[in-house]
């Protein structure tokens, strides 16, 4: 496909041609082999103008994701397979509102964590937040064997011994294209890393074999099931919780899955399904609750940060319909039309990427670079506390506001998000 042609003409149908001469010259590693890397940008594009963002708003950090790491994570790039992405914390305050829900009616204290991923670690610190809740967590991507090879980076493997899906020890953009640069080679090390280990076990230190891996994190509250959607025998459940899983399928898909889960809620109980990044940013969901047998919609909930957002979880989805992105973008659009508030937002956020080097305004107005000499985890540590900031300043109520004065019901929620009654 032809790069700078696609890439212009993108500029010019969402941007009106303002998209900076930087963000488009690394937006040309976009790899010419993979339509759907495409297809994803302009999809993303178009939520991005949906959302009333201009192009002075997008980062020289998004045109490296969407140029780089976005082959890297779609499922075009681990043959149709959606990898199993999982980043310790990515759900912490969905942890803290489960646990003081003014929604949650029933008296039982159980849980499905579906879709996990693996390492399942969110489920984990779930099962470790919720005492003596009974959590299950359900993933259909739970290896047969987990490989480390000498750095920490890992790959999945399924009872067949084929590769299922690897990640490096600290998922940088640059550790992610040290694996990935070549694809067989990287499978072909940790494959026959597999089959040294299967005949002199090493299972201690770095590199190491665990075989099922799952057993090792189960306790007597938690357990785990081989499974996705529609696809587990389970009892039914005081809480079902599904992150970013949806964003992979089609709204059909995404109604026969509520479908499902409205049949294993208990009645009073409650189904929460969206989307977050590290460290709970970027986080948005609706809630649903079971009345006289159906799941109702309740509130749609989303943090500040999906103003104005660091990664691309705002915008990550497969399909262009995708009915929750419909609304979150719907009501970001709301917030970025009232002038006042947007420059007084604009003011203070500015002032908070240029003290923490994050994207900052360079001299024509267009959001910059992060400090590349941060680690992931400073990276989102940081990018975590600017969102707290921005809560302990009084943004989400100046949003509540926004959003009153339009005709909406909202309110902050109890971990400090914006709700909208439904």
């Amino acid at each position: 496909m032809d790069r700078i042609n696609f890439l212009k003409d993108l500029n010019r149908k969402y941007f009106n041609g303002e998209l900076s001469t930087n963000f488009l010259t690394r937006l040309q590693q976009l790899p010419v082999d993979r339509p759907d890397v495409f297809s994803f940008v302009e999809r993303m594009f178009n939520f991005v103008r949906l959302s009333g963002i201009p192009a002075k708003d997008l980062s020289l950090f998004h045109a490296d994701v969407m140029g780089t790491l976005l082959a890297r994570i779609l499922p075009g790039g681990w043959g149709g397979k959606i990898p199993p992405i999982t980043v310790q914390g990515r759900h912490a305050i969905i942890d803290t509102y489960i646990g003081n829900n003014p929604y949650l009616k029933s008296n039982g204290k159980t849980m499905l964590d579906i879709g996990c991923g693996f390492p399942p670690f969110t489920t984990i610190e779930v099962s470790n937040y919720l005492k003596n809740w009974k959590v299950v967590g359900a993933d259909p991507s739970l290896p047969a064997y987990l490989v480390y090879d000498e750095d920490g980076n890992y790959a999945t493997f399924d009872d067949t011994k084929s590769i299922v899906y690897f990640q490096p020890a600290i998922p940088s953009i640059d550790n992610w294209n040290s694996l990935l640069s070549d694809v067989s080679a990287t499978k072909k090390r940790f494959e026959q890393l597999l089959n040294e280990f299967l005949i002199n076990p090493k299972t201690e230190g770095f590199p190491r074999l665990e075989i099922d891996p799952i057993k090792s994190y189960e306790t007597e509250f938690l357990s785990f099931k081989n499974g996705g959607i529609g696809e587990i025998e389970i009892e039914e459940k005081d809480v079902i919780r599904c992150f970013n899983v949806m964003y992979y399928f089609d709204n059909n898909f995404q109604d026969k899955a509520l479908n499902w889960f409205s049949q294993k809620t208990v009645e009073g109980g409650i189904v929460m399904v969206g989307g977050d990044w590290a460290h709970s940013t970027e986080c948005y969901y609706h809630l649903f609750q079971k009345e006289s047998g159906e799941l109702r919609k309740k509130e749609f909930s989303f943090s500040i940060d999906c103003i104005s957002p660091f990664a691309i979880v705002t915008w990550y989805t497969n399909f262009g319909d995708d009915w929750q992105k419909l609304d979150l973008v719907k009501y970001i659009k709301i917030i970025r039309s009232n002038e006042e508030f947007m420059d007084e937002f604009n003011a203070f956020h500015d002032s908070q990427r240029a003290r923490n080097k994050l994207c900052p305004r360079d001299s024509q107005g267009y959001y910059g670079d992060i400090d590349h000499t941060l680690s992931p985890i400073e990276l989102w540590s940081k990018i975590r506390a600017m969102h707290d900031e921005l809560i302990e300043a009084g943004f989400v109520q100046k949003v509540v506001k926004v959003l009153q004065l339009s005709g909406i019901k909202a309110r902050v929620n109890e971990v400090n998000h914006i709700a909208i009654e439904l």
